[in-house]
């Protein structure tokens, strides 16, 4: 049966209405969120969600209904945020919560635009397809206005700037005014949008048609790496990398995404052609052996290192994706040729089930840091851990208040080794003399584990190890510091295992740190393109301490005595 979406009238009014209403929200969530405050950063989520779905839900028809479905979803949010409190104090996973939230949101929003326009409770597939993907385009249309709103308004403010009118100018240096304009310009653009059905029901057919063309090319080769499997075995997929979950989610994320793009809101709008069309029959076959493997390797995660925040909402994400897949290869198995039809009606139940459960977690109900907590210290008091491996940063500042009350207990009962380790995890005040093993009684400064210092004797101030942390320098390999005057500091570090080996700048000013951009742009890159080789002696060369600061000769044009321009070779 083919069930299509209700036109809806032209609502002049409604982009300024919206407009108006944005430009206040803007600048109220700015103004709010100046402070780190878990009260003010719950009513600025309440101005932020409520303000966005009601653009995007906001119809003359029963118009009532979209108010009050915005606030319901600006209420959500802000009881998320404040249960969370404010984002500087999150713990490993709240952020996971916030993104359960929206997903809620996100899902709950053409099911609701589809009983809307409906008056009552129905839930057709046709139309609720059509809403998610117009909700997609609109989305993603109105990021684009606001954008080049935000570009037309430096324009403007350079312009005026010319000719001495500095007032749009500064005036866009305002935090807030750029709130206001951010909200009235994503306000501005979904009214207009929703003024113009047609012109969103178009640019929807070109998503999906363009989508749909790459639905063969992502399922010849899903295919055939599940096809490979069982000659190359499931060993390489954690030699390779430590991101098997997360990289087979994003595959099995786009095979979902395709697959209904060729499967279209109704049969008259599915994609043509036998090749479109049994390309996505394979991608909905692929997706389950897809998300056991996913399943396998979360949880030969957690039987190895044992519960985290993190690798609790891993295994929701995977047992929701054994879910999703699981229902789509159940109705492709009851008949291929009439699997199109079912899937979409497939789709609604699923679309209810996720949002019910992200809803649910998003709750403080279940709290994955107490269940984390549990089973770090059953671990260690089993002794599948003993006290000098077991992760005293994760349970300081990864699990939330259950860790550092778990800390606490440890502190006055137990061996004295774990007593000790555990006093001075809670007193440290960032993990990194944890994981390095050093604590400020310790007599030593504390430093990254794969921070090296040149020349060895040099004391790294906290302020700078503030600088380092926040730039993510010091990553996986090692880096090192070297400090060719006692204000200044040069940093050689390589973020990740395949990033170029990078240079930071850092000098002290009446004693504040901070770090200084070069005074020319670096002439060749670090990397050779020579090779691998080369590569391999410089970072072999920089753990064995062999790197220093020079001094060089260079030229750049002087005018009246004062340097103008780049430094550039002699």
């Amino acid at each position: 049966m083919d069930e299509r979406v209700a036109e809806h009238q032209a609502w002049p009014a409604r982009a300024a209405m919206l407009a108006l209403l944005g430009a206040a929200l803007g600048a109220a969530f700015d103004l709010l969120m100046e402070e780190n405050d878990p009260f003010r950063t719950a009513v600025a989520s309440f101005c932020a969600v409520g303000g966005i779905t009601l653009a995007f839900t906001l119809e003359r028809v029963r118009w009532l209904w979209s108010i009050l479905f915005a606030l319901g979803c600006g209420l959500a949010a802000s009881l998320v945020f404040y249960w969370n409190g404010s984002p500087a104090g999150w713990s490993a996973g709240d952020e996971w919560r916030v993104f359960a939230a929206v997903m809620a949101i996100a899902i709950a929003a053409p099911l609701f635009q589809s009983v809307r326009d409906e008056g009552r409770w129905r839930l057709a597939p046709s139309p609720i397809h059509a809403h998610g993907w117009t909700n997609i385009v609109l989305l993603a249309a109105a990021c684009a206005f606001v954008l080049i709103s935000f570009l037309l308004a430096q324009l403007l403010a350079e312009l005026f700037n010319l000719i001495g009118i500095e007032l749009l100018r500064e005036a866009l240096r305002e935090s807030w005014i750029m709130g206001a304009l951010i909200g009235a310009a994503l306000g501005a653009a979904t009214g207009l949008l929703r003024d113009r059905d047609k012109v969103l029901s178009l640019l929807q057919r070109v998503a999906t048609t363009v989508l749909a063309v790459l639905a063969p090319i992502l399922a010849a080769g899903l295919v055939l790496f599940v096809l490979a499997l069982p000659f190359t075995g499931l060993a390489p997929l954690w030699e390779k990398t430590s991101a098997t979950t997360p990289i087979l989610l994003g595959a099995i994320a786009g095979a979902f995404l395709l697959a209904n793009a060729v499967i279209g809101n109704s049969p008259d709008e599915e994609a043509g052609g036998p090749v479109l069309r049994w390309s996505a029959r394979a991608l909905g076959a692929v997706m389950a052996p897809l998300a056991l493997v996913a399943a396998i390797s979360t949880w030969l995660r957690i039987d190895q290192y044992g519960f985290t925040p993190e690798r609790l909402w891993a295994l929701v994400f995977v047992l929701v994706v054994l879910a999703v897949s699981g229902v789509y290869l159940w109705t492709l198995a009851r008949g291929p040729f009439t699997w199109f039809q079912r899937v979409r009606f497939a789709n609604i139940h699923l679309a209810l089930g996720i949002c019910a459960l992200a809803l649910f977690l998003a709750t403080p109900i279940v709290d994955f840091g107490a269940i984390s907590t549990r089973d770090q210290l059953a671990r260690l008091q089993s002794g599948a851990v003993t006290p000098d491996e077991f992760d005293w940063a994760a349970l300081r500042f990864d699990f939330g208040p259950a860790g550092r009350r778990a800390l606490e207990r440890l502190a006055e009962s137990g061996s004295a080794t774990t007593r000790t380790l555990a006093r001075r995890s809670l007193a440290a005040k960032t993990r990194w003399p944890i994981v390095a093993g050093e604590t400020a009684d310790s007599g030593r400064q504390p430093l990254p584990p794969r921070l090296r210092v040149t020349p060895a004797e040099s004391r790294v101030p906290p302020v700078l190890l503030d600088l380092i942390s926040v730039t993510g320098s010091c990553g996986v390999v090692e880096c090192r510091i070297i400090f060719d005057a006692p204000d200044r500091a040069v940093l050689v570090g390589q973020p990740c295992p395949d990033c170029d080996l990078g240079v930071r700048l850092y000098a002290a000013r009446n004693g504040t740190w901070r770090e200084v951009e070069p005074v020319a742009p670096q002439s060749a890159p670090l990397d050779p393109p020579a090779g691998n080789a080369a590569a391999g002696r410089q970072r072999g060369a920089l753990a064995d301490g062999r790197v220093e600061v020079r001094s060089v000769d260079k030229r750049q044009v002087f005018i009246d005595g004062e340097p103008v321009g780049p430094v550039f070779d002699p």
